[in-house]
């Protein structure tokens, strides 16, 4: 599976870096793996949850109920 760095995913997402960095620093996104030089790789799973939060925000939910839906998609035992 190809890793992106800060700068790709935020480009696949199309979005700023900042957005990414903000993304991960309030756990809207997994917290991502660090290289040896200490640069931030994500997988593509990133990118698909980053398009799921700009396509509920163009739809009008905040942040925090995003992060609402995206734990009931991950809780198994939810249902709608």
């Amino acid at each position: 599976m190809q890793m992106l760095t800060v700068g790709q995913l935020a480009k696949a997402s199309e979005v700023g870096a900042d957005t990414v960095r903000y993304y991960e620093r309030i756990g809207m996104i997994g917290e991502a793996n660090r290289t040896d030089a200490g640069y931030r790789k994500f997988d593509q799973g990133a990118a698909k949850r980053i398009r799921f939060i700009k396509n509920a925000q163009s739809m009008g939910f905040s942040l925090d109920e995003i992060k609402d839906l995206l734990k009931l998609a991950e809780d198994e035992g939810a249902n709608c």
